[in-house]
């Protein structure tokens, strides 16, 4: 866990980043979170925001005087802001889900620019629902998708800021917004899958996942099935499919993509009882005592690329399986998920494999 000290115009604060090591020294911030926090305090010092994307609490935790509604669709973005509010003596902060009904004090939103554009119009449309009419996007230059002035000229009338430190704010004045397309449903492999504005794979199926399903009659019966890392809920709604009988447990850090687990498990009739956990792995359940754990995990988070996400996946699958039990886990080739899982399981094989993916079952 990476520990800083920002200091800014609102104050001197002490930030952790949780979920880095010493060999990644990750900031809870960057420049845009800067200028964010010096934009609002000198522009629209008594305005009340709504907060949303803030992605470790540093925008909570420096604007919390101005904050009326923190919304964040990550459960790891929320711990951090909860661990970092309680670092820095800083009182709770009004906490929603970007698919809640957030309270209309806010008068301005401040946004940290997410990594797709299709949940941005989610959020657009949501700040037009809860009567927000000025909205300041903030992202670094190299995050920023080329075609993002005009996309956001859709919706009203734009100011782009002055570039500070390779990163710029987009002062949107709300006019219009187009409905958004989202939950949308597509059909995969015989399964009907809803899926929300932020989950990965919500256009099309995942080639990692389309992977493991090629493969999904590998794997053996089991009673008790955890699909971590879920999205939408794909591996573990055809494998209850297939397998009738079997409990199935979702887990996702997006609360949209354990709403829309449930939405595809309900689309989907399946007779069987499935529990749905926004949470970061498996740590906050006591059934963890699993015969088979699939995973297709992510080796991003945020911006940020490695493999710090799959290691913690891997340690709670450790520990939450059954002294018989398996984890079997989808990743490009490139990724070496295979020296990876060998620090937490004595047995890992390779089920099948091709130029692009591999499949592996690890166990102790």
């Amino acid at each position: 866990m990476q520990q800083d000290t920002l200091q800014c115009v609102t104050g001197q604060f002490t930030l952790l980043r949780p979920g880095t090591n010493d060999h990644q020294a990750l900031r809870a911030w960057d420049a845009s979170d800067e200028y964010l926090i010096n934009l609002v305090t000198q522009r629209h010092p008594l305005a009340k925001i709504t907060l949303i994307n803030d992605q470790f609490g540093a925008l909570g935790v420096a604007l919390s005087k101005q904050v009326s509604c923190w919304v964040s669709d990550s459960y790891c973005a929320s711990e951090a802001l909860n661990l970092n509010l309680q670092k820095n003596s800083v009182n709770p902060l009004q906490q929603f889900s970007p698919l809640s009904n957030w309270p209309s004090e806010g008068n301005i939103a401040v946004i940290k620019l997410p990594k797709n554009l299709s949940y941005l119009h989610y959020l657009i449309e949501k700040c037009q629902q809860a009567n927000i009419t000025t909205l300041l996007i903030a992202g670094m230059m190299k995050h920023l998708p080329k075609n993002i002035l005009d996309y956001l000229q859709k919706f009203g009338s734009v100011k782009r800021h002055p570039f500070v430190k390779k990163s710029t704010i987009y002062e949107l004045q709300l006019e219009q917004v187009a409905p958004s397309k989202y939950p949308k449903v597509n059909q995969f492999s015989g399964i009907e899958l809803v899926s929300h504005a932020n989950v990965f794979g919500r256009d099309k199926l995942d080639p990692g996942a389309d992977f493991f399903l090629q493969h999904l009659n590998k794997l053996p019966k089991a009673h008790s099935v955890a699909d971590l890392c879920c999205g939408s809920g794909i591996l573990g709604l055809k494998y209850a499919q297939d397998h009738k009988g079997s409990s199935l447990d979702f887990y996702d850090e997006s609360f949209m993509a354990v709403e829309s687990a449930r939405l595809s498990w309900q689309a989907n009739k399946l007779p069987e009882n499935a529990h749905f956990y926004w949470d970061d792995g498996i740590t906050n359940t006591s059934k963890a005592n699993y015969d088979l754990i699939l995973c297709n995990p992510p080796f991003h988070e945020q911006f940020t690329v490695g493999d710090h996400i799959a290691k913690r996946l891997f340690k709670d699958a450790q520990q939450s399986l059954n002294p018989n039990g398996r984890i079997i886990v989808v990743g490009n080739r490139h990724l070496g998920y295979h020296k990876t899982l060998t620090k937490y399981f004595k047995n890992v094989e390779q089920i099948a494999a091709d130029s692009k993916f591999i499949l592996l079952a690890a166990y102790a």
